[in-house]
């Protein structure tokens, strides 16, 4: 019997508990909204009441965070009323408490409430250094919950300062936060779509924008702002719907967003109409930021001077010793120093200098030498064909022999051979100099690979040896198409084919075309006697030896490199390839 009397009593202490705890958790939220919105007022006497009621609120019933967080706000109240020596005053106490407490929550509160009272005094190292040791400190010690408070604070200094690669490194890391709040996930990403925007990168930019439409309709917390719908419009082309929703822009952002449609629509004189107001609009609105922060720090400066003037008089007789003895000291130090510096600062012009001089002597010696070999070895490959020109032309001219009708059809033959050799070497000579010369292509054209390849094959086709094939593969549909320049495409293929033909006996010469990420890639392969491997790796130089006293006949390869790199594209002899030779190159689709 007494034992269920003890349960009645236990029971009904829980049923009598229970609204007394709801009593206080409405309590709790009703002084923690009062405080929220008291801490933007000037009502100091009533902001005070309400937080060391939530304070007492939150010991009775243990809540740690909310007790912190009260009290750390009352030093970011100060902090923004431009009282600094108080907020600094009220933060050392939090600190120091919270050491007593051993309250890692605590902690974490002085970091973030010192990094915010820099903030409202646009002290913008000191407060990105206090948010970064906030979110180090946070992960540490909170692994599973999010840092985004810290982060979007960082975000928000990297965007003054206008440094774009931190502002962006930051909106990722508050994207990547456990549990992150949507408000926070919601600016980040309004960060990223920017950074989209500015790169017209309309695939990521939609992908962001159907995130952020996501968000807005699972928390309906309106993370989209009107200037998001305004840039998705601008980069879908609807600008007479991103006129439309230009209205509920700020005047600033309006104008600005305006200027960049009318740009984009061709009339560019609206659009520096339009950029024009925002620049007007825009300094106005810096001269009055500058002047806010101009009053601020003189107001502070000015009760700072008041308060240290009295201890400066105090000290004055004593400091000024001091400071002529400083003076003095300081002064030759200086001059010393500034001596110093000048000699070391003449002697490291000096080795900068000779190290610039000598760069350049060892490239003007390169520039001869390799000048004296081109012109050595373009005298050899001329005087190769000219001989028997020479000789062959004396045997024709000379009445002292007998010649054959046949015997004298193939000396001429012969000579003509070595014509159309110097003919040729002279042509490719002023075609090399031409794309040497050049440091670009218009890309004028849009062709199909596979059309310009067939054709290519089929025209050089007749010049293959006896016994050697030609054909053209290809992986590309009949719709592909490249917008590059036709002719310098035409003359790489050409040159290519040529090398294959020349060195190809028998067997197969094969074009091949394929896609590769967003390139196109193209190889022309033979089963010729190929390239030793000792002479790969100079193949595209002109003149060299290709082994057994054999020349690469002509600068096609050399000529080949040129227009590649022009088309901003590259080059290669595959060396995994050993039955003949094959060279590859890849062009931008675009």
């Amino acid at each position: 019997m007494k034992q269920k009397i003890n349960f009645l009593i236990i029971v009904l202490a829980c049923l009598v508990s229970l609204p007394v705890k709801a009593k206080d958790d409405v309590q709790l939220m009703r002084l923690q909204a009062e405080m929220l919105r008291l801490i933007s007022t000037n009502d100091k006497e009533q902001f005070t009441k309400v937080t060391e009621d939530l304070k007492n609120l939150c010991n009775q019933h243990g809540n740690e965070r909310l007790f912190y967080t009260a009290w750390g706000n009352q030093s970011i109240y100060e902090a923004t009323h431009q009282n600094y020596l108080a907020a600094t005053e009220i933060a050392n106490q939090i600190a120091e408490y919270a050491e007593q407490q051993n309250s890692f929550w605590g902690h974490y509160v002085v970091l973030h409430v010192k990094a915010m009272n820099a903030l409202q005094k646009q002290d913008y190292q000191e407060a990105e250094e206090g948010f970064l040791k906030a979110v180090e400190f946070r992960h540490r010690y909170f692994p599973k919950e999010s840092a985004g408070d810290d982060l979007q604070e960082l975000m928000k200094i990297a965007n003054h300062r206008k440094d774009q690669k931190a502002g962006l490194k930051y909106a990722k890391q508050i994207l990547a936060e456990p549990d992150v709040a949507p408000i926070h996930k919601g600016r980040a990403l309004f960060r990223l779509s920017q950074f989209a925007f500015n790169k017209n990168n309309k695939e990521l930019y939609d992908s962001i924008y159907n995130e952020l439409m996501a968000l807005k309709a699972s928390d309906g917390i309106g993370t989209i702002e009107p200037v998001v719908e305004v840039n998705h419009e601008i980069l879908n082309g609807n600008y007479q719907e991103a006129l439309r929703l230009c209205e509920g822009l700020s005047p600033e952002k309006r104008a600005e967003r305006m200027a960049v449609i009318y740009h984009r629509m061709g009339d560019n004189d609206k659009a520096y109409e339009q950029m024009a107001k925002f620049k007007k609009i825009n300094d106005s609105i810096v001269l009055v930021s500058h002047g806010n922060v101009v009053a601020s720090c003189y107001v502070q400066m000015n009760n700072e001077r008041l308060k240290l003037e009295q201890k400066l008089l105090e000290e004055e007789n004593a400091n000024l010793k001091r400071l002529f003895v400083f003076t003095v000291i300081g002064i030759v130090i200086l001059v010393l120093a500034l001596v110093l510096l000048q000699h070391h600062l003449r002697i490291r012009h000096l080795e900068k200098e000779n190290e610039r001089l000598e760069k350049e002597r060892k490239q003007a010696e390169k520039a001869f030498d390799m000048k004296n070999e081109f012109i050595t070895n373009i005298t050899n490959e001329l005087r190769a064909p000219l001989n028997p020109i020479e000789g062959f032309s004396d045997i024709l001219g000379t009445q002292d022999y007998e010649l054959q009708p046949e015997e004298r059809e193939e000396l001429s033959t012969m000579i003509k051979d070595s014509s159309k050799t110097i003919t040729k070497l002279i042509d490719e000579l002023a075609e090399l100099s031409l794309y040497e010369s050049k440091k670009s292509l218009p890309m004028n054209y849009t062709i199909s690979p596979n059309h310009l390849c067939r054709h290519m094959v089929d025209a050089m086709r007749p010049r293959c040896k006896d016994g050697v094939r030609m054909y053209y593969e290809t992986e590309l549909p009949e719709s592909y198409e490249v917008r590059t320049n036709q002719e310098a495409v035409e003359a790489l293929l050409k040159h290519l084919i040529e090398n294959a033909i020349q060195y190809t006996d028998q067997g197969v010469i094969t074009v091949a075309c394929s896609e590769y990420e967003d390139k196109v890639r193209t190889s022309v392969t033979d089963t010729g006697r190929g390239i030793p491997p000792e002479r790969r790796a100079h193949v595209f130089d002109t003149f060299r030896e290709m082994g057994e006293n054999q020349k690469l006949q002509g600068l096609g390869l050399s000529i080949c490199k040129s227009i590649v790199k022009l088309l901003n594209g590259k080059i290669w002899l595959d060396e995994e390839y050993t039955e003949g030779s094959r060279f590859i190159f890849e062009l931008p689709k675009q």
